[in-house]
């Protein structure tokens, strides 16, 4: 196992947080396989640590694994960006370089920091999730630093065995760090997913808590 390099998983081509172009989707998507497989070696005891200051041992105990990376591409003008940008992944399915594709509505961007957004899961042969995500550049939240907007959008997921897992993480983490909360939660979805999200208000990035029975989260 390995720790973390950087905070949090990151395409280094977006970092102006501008949504990329047609053009850039290769070298992004270049970025993003490494990123997937550098934070599926990291050390989770280690990074905890890194995020919210402590890794609480009942807490690190529950932990099974990295279950996916999500990564902020930057704002986006016009719906038609994202669009592009599934079609290329679409393309990436056709050509067997994935097995699934899926796309959504953002829940957490217009609740938490008032802009709507995307997200878009791929899986890979191997099993690996990758997500991707945008917020339209709108109101309140194109006056956050593009440094702050990565940080509230890309995190990684860390995998429980149980539901009920995912609850007493979440429980524990905000209820025994003062600078971190429990931003949203989801309990047995349409395909039996459970999985949350944490913000540490100190740093302003995020840790997903997740039990994967099998399907994609919405976030």
């Amino acid at each position: 196992m390995t720790t973390a390099t950087h905070p949090h998983p990151c395409a280094h081509r977006v970092e102006a947080g501008t949504f990329p172009t047609g053009p850039e989707f290769p070298a992004v998507w270049r970025e993003l396989l490494a990123e997937s497989a550098a934070w599926t070696e990291v050390d989770i005891a280690a990074y905890l640590r890194t995020w919210c200051g402590e890794s609480p041992a009942d807490v690190a105990a529950r932990f099974a694994g990295v279950n996916h990376i999500g990564v902020y591409l930057g704002d986006y003008a016009s719906d038609e960006e994202v669009f592009r940008w599934h079609s290329y992944l679409e393309d990436l399915k056709r050509d067997g370089e994935l097995t699934g594709v899926e796309m959504g509505p953002s829940y957490i961007s217009p609740r938490q920091y008032g802009t709507p957004g995307w997200w878009l899961s791929v899986s890979l042969p191997d099993g690996r999730v990758i997500e991707t995500f945008t917020c339209r550049h709108f109101g309140a939240w194109t006056g956050r630093p593009a440094t702050e907007r990565r940080r509230l959008m890309s995190h990684v997921a860390l995998e429980v065995s149980t539901a009920e897992d995912v609850r007493e993480v979440l429980g524990g983490l905000e209820r025994g760090i003062a600078h971190v909360e429990a931003i949203a939660y989801t309990e047995a979805d349409e395909v039996g997913h459970t999985y949350g999200h944490l913000r540490n208000n100190a740093t302003q990035s995020v840790l997903e808590i997740v039990h994967d029975a099998g399907g994609k989260e919405q976030v």
